[in-house]
Order: structure tokens, then sequence, then C-alpha cells
């Protein structure tokens, strides 16, 4: 930003050189470089004949031979799996499948501000939900049974309203593994994943983003693999793809 009068007619063309403030001509008779500078003046002038000795562009000079060649091949994961005939959806009926998640998502994030903001606030029952750490706890809490006594939950919006956001995406990241796991989307695990689905809070993070990507490559290959799938499996394998392509933005796995 400071330069001397000799520098200032090389420049005067170039608006991206034009000097901020103008310290005249320099006198190396005058300058004791071997001294530290006695006043402001003088330590910009040291600064004006230091600039002097580079080149404008400045090019590194990198010797190949000491450049390590990468030990780790990292293959970019593939993409979803292309339907079988008769089994991928119709583009109007995506369209259909994300405005009515859209309008959902719109009205339950409208009725938890209600409830937040409302002067007599929403009161409801204590409710005992596993810790955010306990994979198994939530797994049998949302899909499984280990005795005729036990109770699986619904994800009713009671439920949906006391999990927090980590907690929302901890337990969709269980889900989702239990999908690549069984191969197969039960009734009420395909409950569960749409549930968590209206209250996941946009914008993604980069884990939700490859989370949401793994459900969607997952309905992909069950839909491909499996030779005897009832409707409202399609459907719902058909409705994961779809949300997580078209409503979440990963277009490159939508079907056509």
């Amino acid at each position: 930003i400071y330069v001397c009068k000799s520098s200032l007619e090389a420049t005067k063309m170039d608006p991206l050189k034009k000097p901020a403030l103008y310290v005249g001509d320099i006198d190396m008779n005058e300058l004791d470089l071997q001294q530290p500078p006695t006043s402001g003046e003088d330590y910009i002038k040291r600064v004006v004949l230091e600039a002097k000795q580079y080149a404008d562009v400045v090019v590194a000079d990198i010797d190949p031979e000491h450049l390590r060649t990468p030990t780790i091949d990292i293959e970019p994961l593939p993409g979803c799996v292309e339907a079988p005939p008769l089994l991928s959806p119709t583009i109007e009926w995506q369209q259909r499948q994300v405005v009515d998640f859209s309008d959902l998502r719109l009205y339950v994030g409208q009725l938890k501000d209600q409830i937040q903001t409302s002067k007599h606030k929403w009161k409801s029952q204590q409710i005992s939900l596993p810790s955010i750490d306990d994979r198994c706890g939530w797994i049998t809490y949302c899909c499984e049974k280990r005795s005729d006594d036990d109770e699986i939950y619904s994800p009713t919006l009671k439920i949906m309203f006391h999990m927090n956001q980590p907690l929302v995406e901890q337990v969709l990241e269980y889900l989702v593994e239990l999908v690549q796991t069984q191969g197969k989307i039960e009734y009420r695990l395909g409950q569960w994943l749409y549930a968590l689905l209206v209250v996941l809070e946009l914008p993604l993070n980069p884990d939700m983003c490859s989370c949401l990507r793994s459900l969607a490559r997952a309905c992909s290959v069950i839909r491909a693999n499996s030779k005897k799938l009832e409707e409202h499996e399609i459907g719902a394998l058909n409705l994961f793809i779809c949300l997580v392509a078209r409503y979440f933005r990963q277009m490159d796995l939508a079907d056509p």
C-alpha cells in the first residue's frame, strides 16, 4: 500500500496497485539498514525497498521427486441402482410426494413453534427414551419386541417433540444402518424413518447428508435385488429414494 515515486509511475495504469500512501523518493544514503527504524516513515521506506527485491509474480520451483505418491485409493461412493422395469415411479408421483412431505414438515414446524412461543406452555407426560448412545435400545424401542409385554412405540408428535436435533440425527443413523443390515424396510421401521425425516432440520450437516444418501442407496439395492415385493414395500422404497433425492437435494440419486 506504500510506494515511492518511481514505482508510482510504473503502476499508475493498474488500479489494483494504486498506492494508499505516497512516501516520496527514497535516498539510500540516508538509510542505515543495519540499524532499526527510527520512525514510521523510516520503517515504510524499508518495506518499499524490500518489496522491490521480489518479482510481481513468483512461481514455486517444486522438485517432483520430493512429492509422495498417495498410498490410499479413494473410490467415490456409487449412486442408486437403477429400478427394474415397472418398479420405477413416475415423475408426477415423485412431485406429489415431495409436495405432501414439504406441507407436512411446514405444519409440524409451525406447530412446534406455536408450542414453544405460547403463553401457556404445552405440558406433556414425561417420556422415557433410551440414551443417545444406546443403539440396541433405540432399535428395540422403534422396531422390536423382546417379549409379548413389551411395547413398540409409534413415532407420535409427543415423542418427536421430546427429541432434540442431535438425538434425531443419531437415531436416524441407527435406523439407516438397520436398513442396510436387514436388507428390508418393515412397516414400523418405515414409520420411524419418515417421522425422523419430517423433523430433521436443514441445512444438512455432512454426516446427515452421507446418512441420507446411504438410505437412498440401500433402498435402491433392495428394490433391485428383491424378487418378491408387495406394493406397499415398493412404495416405501421409492418414497425414501424420492425424498432424499428431490427434497433433500441429492439429485444425482433421483429416479428419472
